[in-house]
C-alpha cells in the first residue's frame, strides 16, 4: 500500500513538473485545402498543409500564444484551392472573405511562420484579406510569408505586431485587373499602428487604398520602408522610418498626409518619386537627422534632381527628433 501511495504521487508531482517546465503542450493539428464552414478556433500548435479559406459569414478567431506554420506546397500541386493566380498565391495561404481576429497579447503573441527546416522569406503566401471587414491582427509574429498581410478591398487592423523576414511585410491595393475576384474594384482600408517592420525585403505597399500608417518602427528592409502607389488617403505619422534603401517611395502618388515622422539615415533617400509622378508630394513638419537643408535635400530624389519629375516639399521642416514617434 505504501508503495502505491508513492507511486501516485511520484505521478502528480511528475505532472506538475511538467506543467510548470512548459512541456505539456496542445497537439498538433494539421489543416490545409479547406473551407471552414461555421466559426472556429484555433490554439494551440496549427501546421497549413494547403490553403485555408474563412467565407463570408465565418469568423476565425485564432487565441494567444496560438503558432501557426505553414508547410511549403508545390505551385503546380493540387493544394491551392482558387488556383495560383491574383489575388491568389502559389504558396499555402489563409483567404479570409469573411473575418480573422487573430488577437495574442504581450506575454503569449501569435506566431505565424514556415514550417519547414530550413525557413526563407515567401515559403509561404499571406494573410490574405479580400473585401473582407473587421479583421484583426494584433500582437503578433509574422515571418517568412510572401506578403504577411495582403488585401485587396478588406478591411484590416494591423496593431503591435512584428513583420520580419518577409518578401513584402504589408501589401493592400484597390485590385484593378482580376475581375470577378473578391474585393474587386474596392480600395483596401487598413490600418497599421504600433508595429515593428524589421528586414524584410520590403515594408508597407499601399496601392490606390486608404491607409492610416502611424507610430511604427520601419527599418533595415532591403528595396523600400513604405511605397505609395497612385492616390491614397489616409495619413503617415509619428513613424520611425531608417535603414531602408529608401524611406518612403512614391509612383504617380497623392493624398497621403506625411507629417511627424522622424525619416532619416536610409541608404539611397530618404524620400524619392519614381517616374510618371505627375504631382507634387507635400512632406513638409517632418524630422530628417538633420537641420541643414542642403544636406536634406541631398537624400530626396526628385525634380531639383530629374526635372522631368515632380518636387517632394519638405519645407518647413522639423528642426528636433519627433520624441514619440515608432513603436
Amino acid at each position: 500500500m505504501h508503495a502505491t501511495v508513492r507511486q501516485m504521487l511520484l505521478a502528480v508531482v511528475t505532472v506538475a513538473l511538467i506543467t510548470l517546465s512548459g512541456e505539456c503542450r496542445a497537439a498538433t493539428v494539421e489543416t490545409g485545402k479547406v473551407t471552414l464552414t461555421k466559426d472556429t478556433t484555433w490554439e494551440g500548435d496549427i501546421v497549413i498543409t494547403g490553403d485555408v479559406h474563412v467565407p463570408e459569414g465565418v469568423t476565425l478567431f485564432i487565441t494567444p500564444g496560438t503558432t501557426v506554420r505553414f508547410r511549403k506546397i508545390a505551385p503546380d500541386g493540387d493544394r491551392n484551392l482558387f488556383g495560383v493566380e491574383s489575388p491568389y498565391y502559389p504558396q499555402a495561404e489563409i483567404i479570409v472573405t469573411g473575418r480573422l481576429v487573430a488577437k495574442g497579447t504581450t506575454e503569449r503573441p501569435i506566431l505565424f511562420t514556415s514550417a519547414e527546416v530550413n525557413h526563407e522569406p515567401a515559403d509561404w503566401g499571406s494573410l490574405n484579406f479580400l473585401g473582407s471587414k473587421g479583421n484583426v491582427v494584433e500582437h503578433c509574429r509574422i515571418e517568412y510569408a510572401y506578403n504577411g498581410v495582403h488585401s485587396h478591398g478588406g478591411q484590416v487592423l494591423v496593431k503591435d505586431s512584428t513583420f520580419v523576414k518577409n518578401a513584402v511585410a504589408i501589401s493592400v491595393k484597390k485590385e484593378d485587373a482580376a475581375v470577378g475576384t473578391p474585393g474587386f474594384g474596392i480600395p483596401a482600408d487598413i490600418t497599421v499602428t504600433g508595429n515593428l517592420i524589421e528586414d524584410n525585403k520590403g515594408g508597407i505597399n499601399v496601392r490606390i487604398s486608404k491607409a492610416k500608417i502611424t507610430s511604427n518602427t520601419i527599418r533595415g528592409n532591403k528595396f523600400f520602408g513604405i511605397w505609395i502607389k497612385g492616390k491614397c488617403d489616409g495619413e503617415i505619422s509619428r513613424n520611425e522610418i531608417t535603414a531602408n534603401q529608401k524611406g518612403i517611395f512614391f509612383y504617380k502618388a497623392g493624398g497621403m498626409i506625411i507629417k511627424d515622422n522622424n525619416i532619416f539615415g536610409n541608404i539611397d533617400y530618404n524620400l524619392a518619386i519614381a517616374d510618371e509622378q505627375g504631382k507634387d508630394i507635400p512632406a513638409a513638419g517632418n524630422w530628417f537627422g538633420m537641420t541643414d537643408r542642403s544636406k536634406i535635400e541631398e537624400l530626396i530624389f526628385d525634380g531639383k534632381a530629374d526635372p522631368s519629375l515632380a518636387r517632394i516639399i519638405v519645407a518647413p521642416f522639423l528642426t528636433e527628433r519627433v520624441g514619440d514617434a515608432g513603436r
